[in-house]
């Protein structure tokens, strides 16, 4: 496999700390590594060897990461000790490790660097990331240690299973962008584990194990597949250099919990489970997934959110939730497809039911159709009349708590089929599972489901 030509400053993909190489070929290289490194830099504190070794492993894991993967082999990675860019991240990242260990690796021949650069606030000229990619020499090495691409993957490790985050902060204007920014998260909650998170815990554990000892990937021809990796390096919202092989390492899921409070650690709100690569393809694709070889069907809670707040209520909630009156005979009067103007509605309907602030405020994707004559208010007041009995809630964070009602039955109908001895893939309120098993799916469904929320569930047809 050849690589492109030598990376820009500031191209590539960022360093994933969770990024790493199977055993044994994993070992057999970190020891070769670490021979080229003690030329370079001896170490004589024997106590800190297995810190340098994991380090040095996880550098390499994601320099041949990029390589087999990503059309630009090049990792990026801020150097700067303490980067705000960093506070989310495992301490050994934000004092300027990982700058220290490029270097050395670097005067060892193992790695190709940049050096990342910080322009003033009024240079015409961008700030970049340093960068680092691997040498021939590091990808001989990694061929004779038994490394292929097969061999990455990414564990996820213990003691971020469970995460907790608080509130996110409110909104910055950016003085250079000339917009309000919108953080994607609050700040991450170190807690003290209780009998509760290690029990969630030891179960993530077992279903991490179970998913790397399965096949789970995608039956695409060639051409779909170069159809799908064109398409997904088209998309704005990719991360990283464009895909050269899809990323289907990412097994490992966990869960992450939100509105937490440093001073008194709670666990109520949030709790859905992310990781498997499966949650970031297109619902068209999920079609393609395979486990073990054999073809899957997904089965979806209709309406989730929206129906679980009537069914809170003991109220029957029947019907398309997100079919409005009003909006339908817009659709005839405007000459549009029926239906059209619905997944705004579902969307309109998810912030109203998950966020606290005005709906105004918060931009739909581009790919939605909006109502060019109707406004969010009076959209939003279509919404109010047609939920009338549950509209009490919109506005409130109400779907916080209904993301750890759903993420409880989640991680049931998983383990559940686990222990049972069959394999079940969410995407939040949506279940996958082989053809074979699907009627079983659909009664832990329904069980879980109906423990919880004292009614049956609507499935999507």
């Amino acid at each position: 496999m050849k690589t492109n030509k030598t990376p820009d400053p500031g191209s590539g993909t960022f360093f994933d700390e969770y990024v790493d190489l199977r055993d044994p070929e994993g070992t057999i290289l970190t020891k070769l590594i670490m021979e080229y490194y003690d030329k370079v830099r001896p170490t004589k504190r024997k106590r800190h060897r297995k810190t340098l070794e994991f380090r040095i492993r996880r550098l390499a894991a994601n320099a041949l990461r990029a390589y087999y993967f990503r059309d630009c082999p090049a990792v990026l990675f801020i150097a700067k000790a303490d980067a705000e860019q960093q506070a989310n991240k495992p301490g050994w990242m934000r004092h300027g490790a990982l700058g220290k260990l490029v270097r050395p690796l670097a005067n060892a021949k193992l790695f190709h660097r940049i050096r990342g650069k910080k322009m003033p606030w009024n240079s015409n000229q961008a700030s970049w990331a340093s960068s680092y990619w691997a040498t021939k020499t590091l990808l001989r090495m990694a061929l004779q240690s038994g490394v292929r691409k097969e061999s990455i993957y990414r564990p996820i490790p213990l003691d971020e299973l469970v995460q907790l985050y608080a509130p996110k902060p409110n909104a910055k204007f950016d003085t250079m962008k000339g917009e309000f920014i919108h953080p994607a998260k609050g700040k991450r909650i170190w807690f003290d584990p209780t009998p509760e998170t290690k029990e969630w815990t030891a179960t993530l554990e077992a279903i991490n194990v179970h998913y790397r000892q399965q096949t789970i990937a995608l039956g695409l021809t060639p051409a779909e597949l170069e159809a799908w990796l064109a398409k997904r390096n088209a998309d704005p919202d990719r991360k990283g250099a464009p895909y050269r092989l899809p990323e289907m390492f990412s097994t490992d899921i966990r869960r992450i919990f939100n509105n937490g409070d440093e001073a008194n650690p709670r666990f109520d709100e949030g709790g859905r489970l992310f990781g498997g690569w499966w949650m970031h393809i297109p619902e068209e694709l999920r079609e393609a997934i395979t486990i073990n070889g054999e073809k899957t069907v997904e089965i979806d809670y209709s309406h989730c959110h929206p129906r679980m707040l009537y069914h809170q209520r003991d109220l029957n909630g029947e019907g398309e939730l997100y079919i409005l009156p009003e909006i339908t005979a817009y659709e005839a009067e405007t000459g549009v497809e029926p239906g059209t103007y619905r997944p705004y509605v579902k969307w309109l309907m998810q912030v109203l039911i998950n966020g606290k602030r005005r709906p105004a405020a918060v931009m739909p994707p581009s790919k939605i159709a909006t109502p060019p004559d109707l406004s969010i208010h009076q959209v939003v007041d279509f919404i109010k009349a047609r939920h009338e009995p549950i509209a009490d809630t919109f506005g409130t964070g109400a779907g916080l708590g209904l993301m750890r009602l759903e993420s409880d039955i989640a991680l049931e109908i998983i383990s559940t089929a686990m222990t049972e001895g069959w394999t079940v893939l969410s995407v939040h309120d949506s279940f996958i599972t082989t053809i074979d098993n699907q009627d079983r799916l659909k009664s832990l469904m329904i069980d879980a489901y109906v423990r919880r929320l004292g009614r049956e569930p609507v499935f999507k047809e």
